[in-house]
């Protein structure tokens, strides 16, 4: 479960700094208060790219780090895959630089995009407004399917071989059927060209830090040369004043033992002092200015930059395996008749197996179904639709898509007497808000959702239907922590904690930051949101009754 999260210089933030507890918990605040804004974090943090217009100080980079408790979570595995240290704390963290490079750490570990939101989906399941219309999403139906029959390692199974089997055709393609001549000088191009760079891995990192100290070489060399003139020249010679204490000490240690020790002690240190001024003078003779390597530097560092745009990577060792994933390509479209055959026959053979693995999945999901359409119906009595019917309809086919070989719809109506249709082509926003709430609460009792996060799935339902979807998330809160942004008093009454985020003003310049609130401003709160911002001793009597429910 999310347990901290900390943002700087993103967007409207500034800095801000949050504990997040388990169970239910809303966050409510004034429309362009900067809710979207935490969303929008938390999904830098699942893979989402970002770009430089998320920099509210454009000369800073922009840091959104969360620590997530992930016992018991299973996810070991991933850690080691990924050569990643495990912790009970799991730390992750994006940062975006000024320079619109994006770098990504678990647990301190850099990984990539693809890892982050791998793990940024196995942490959080955050839900956007605009996630209601993934219901009319045939593949996003299938997906929902599978997570209610825990299916996921299945349905992954399959993606990950259908995902090989498509790069496959493609490279057959490529290779034997659509390679024109032109294509193939261009690659031959692109190929020469990383090679003439001599690409090393972490060239680009050492160079940017020698540049760092080449640009501030003259401010180094100054400092150095004035600490070192302090020690041995100059009215105040520290070395002279030093060295006349220690004959003034010298002259009685006869005296005394205690005076004798001291001044053993001081002479070592003026024989140490000596050995680092030297050093320093060492250090600031060999600090040069240079501005030929500082100019042979930036052409160096534009280069690679210019490469990875060009090849859209974000790291040296990226454009590597690009290259290496060039001369093998060169290198396959010189290959023979006999491996263009082999090859086709490995297609046909992935084939065969994709299939397979597809008629299982459909058959698993087959199952599930009867079972998924009660549940759901269930969970819609309670969200205030007691006339709702939902069903299922899955035609199995031949062709091998994205998802397996199924074509799902998902049929529904909400009031008696009116015959099924598609949920896309029936459902309002109000009645599309409660079926995806409906389904999370079903897949959560199924699966381990560490934390879900709802932004506005209130949206469009009246105040007696919000409050019985308030329910519905806080008996979802027993399985997952459940975070809710929302503007409806009935559903801030059911949370278990209550945040705030309000903007500020410093120093003529706009932030957002949260809070979390006593029971007290618990109260308050949902106060202003019944009387629209205005407490009264009405609208406290009526959030103490909402309480009360």
């Amino acid at each position: 479960m999310l347990q901290h999260l900390t943002i700087e210089n993103y967007t409207l933030i500034k800095h801000l700094s949050i504990d997040f507890e388990d169970g239910f918990s809303v966050i409510t605040g004034e429309t362009g208060a900067g809710k979207s804004i935490l969303l929008g974090a938390l999904a830098l943090l699942s893979g989402q790219r970002a770009d430089t217009s998320v920099l509210y100080d454009k000369s800073k980079k922009s840091i959104i780090e969360a620590e997530f408790n992930i016992t018991d979570y299973g996810l070991q595995d991933f850690f080691d895959e990924n050569d990643i240290d495990y912790d009970n704390l799991c730390i992750i963290r994006r940062e975006i630089t000024p320079q619109s490079k994006s770098r990504s750490f678990i647990n301190d570990t850099p990984v990539s995009l693809n890892v982050l939101k791998i793990i940024g989906d196995a942490l959080m399941d955050i839900h956007v407004q605009n996630n209601n219309l993934l219901l009319q999403n045939r593949n996003f139906q299938l997906k929902l399917i599978d997570q209610y029959a825990r299916l996921q390692k299945d349905s992954a199974t399959y993606h990950e071989g259908y995902k090989k089997y498509v790069a496959m055709q493609k490279e057959y393609e490529r290779l034997y059927e659509q390679a024109s001549t032109q294509e193939k000088d261009y690659w031959a191009f692109l190929y020469k060209e990383l090679e003439e760079a001599n690409l090393q891995a972490g060239e680009q990192q050492s160079l940017e830090k020698e540049l760092e100290l080449l640009s501030n070489a003259e401010e180094i060399k100054q400092q150095l040369y004035a600490v070192s003139f302090q020690f041995s020249e100059g009215e105040t010679n520290l070395f002279s004043l030093l060295q006349e204490c220690l004959h003034k000490l010298q002259s009685i240690e006869n005296y005394n033992e205690n005076i004798a020790e001291l001044s053993q002690r001081l002479q070592s240190h003026i024989i140490d002092l000596k050995d680092i001024v030297f050093e320093i003078t060492k250090l600031e003779e060999k600090t040069q200015y240079d501005p030929q390597r500082i100019e042979q530097i930036n052409q160096r560092l534009d280069l690679l930059y210019t490469l990875q745009k060009k090849h859209k990577v974000n790291s040296e060792t990226e454009l590597i395996t690009t290259k290496n994933h060039l001369s093998e390509l060169l290198q396959n479209i010189e290959a023979s008749e006999e491996s263009k055959e082999k090859m086709a026959n490995a297609i046909e053979e992935e084939k065969k197996i994709l299939y397979q693995l597809a008629k299982s999945l459909s058959e698993k999901r087959q199952k599930a179904l009867k079972n998924m359409e009660t549940d759901l119906q269930a969970v819609m009595q309670l969200l205030h639709m007691p006339s709702a019917r939902f069903n299922i309809q899955m035609e199995t086919g031949d062709y091998l898509h994205a998802s397996g070989i199924d074509k799902v719809t998902f049929l529904f109506t909400a009031n008696p007497g009116t015959a099924l249709q598609a949920l896309e082509k029936i459902a309002s926003g109000g009645e599309l808000s409660r079926v995806m709430l409906a389904l999370k609460s079903l897949i959560s009792q199924k699966n381990i959702l560490p934390t879900i996060i709802f932004d506005e799935i209130d949206s469009g339902v009246s105040g007696e239907v919000s409050a019985k979807m308030g329910k519905v998330m806080q008996n979802l809160a027993s399985y997952s922590q459940v975070i809710a942004i929302t503007h409806v008093p009935q559903i801030a009454a059911k949370s278990k904690n209550h945040y705030v985020v309000y903007k500020q003003i410093q120093q003529g310049r706009t932030f957002s930051d949260i809070k979390k609130l006593t029971s007290e401003e618990h109260v308050k709160e949902i106060a202003k949101m019944i009387s629209n911002e205005k407490v009264t001793e009405s609208s406290l009597s009526a959030a103490r009754q909402l309480l009360n429910e």
